[in-house]
């Protein structure tokens, strides 16, 4: 036993400068050869501070779009893809939840604009799975959605 607790912390000091090390900042110029470092960039109006794996965002971020809706979470090969929050500022839009090449999958909680909740499983970008959707009015359809349409109640 103490030569395995021995081993587990000469392990730990040995890469600890690895494990908590602050990535470094991206220092080339040429944002394509940006990898394993942090920086920004802005493009056609759009801007994207955060973590790089060969010039696209990979690691966690906040990626600002043209009309000033943002993303703040996961990204994977330059795609939202992980737990990330969307805010519409324009529209009121938000969602909390996961996402995977880009397009709200897995379980999450989406706020419409018009005050209408949905919460649940998405796929695709769409509902999809066992949800809840609860309207401004207090109505609830909670149940199976497919497509992005409600399709039976749940007991």
């Amino acid at each position: 036993m103490k030569f395995s607790l021995l081993t587990i912390f000469l392990f730990f000091l040995t890469f600890q400068s690895e494990v908590f090390a602050e990535p470094e900042k991206c220092k080339s110029l040429d944002s394509s050869k940006w990898t394993n470092c942090i920086g920004s960039i802005a493009l056609k109006g759009e801007a994207y501070v955060g973590s790089f794996k060969d010039g696209l965002p990979h690691g966690k971020g906040t990626y600002t779009f043209s009309d000033g809706a943002t993303y703040v979470g996961e990204f994977f090969n330059g795609k939202e893809s992980g737990k990330g929050i969307f805010n519409c500022w324009v529209h009121g839009a938000s969602y909390i939840g996961e996402f995977k090449n880009g397009k709200k999958h897995g379980f999450g909680t989406y706020n419409y604009p018009n005050g209408d909740i949905y919460e649940g499983y998405w796929e695709n970008g769409q509902k999809h799975g066992q949800g809840r959707y609860m309207y401004l009015n207090k109505n609830i359809d909670e149940g199976i959605f497919e497509n992005d349409k409600f399709i039976k109640k749940t007991k």
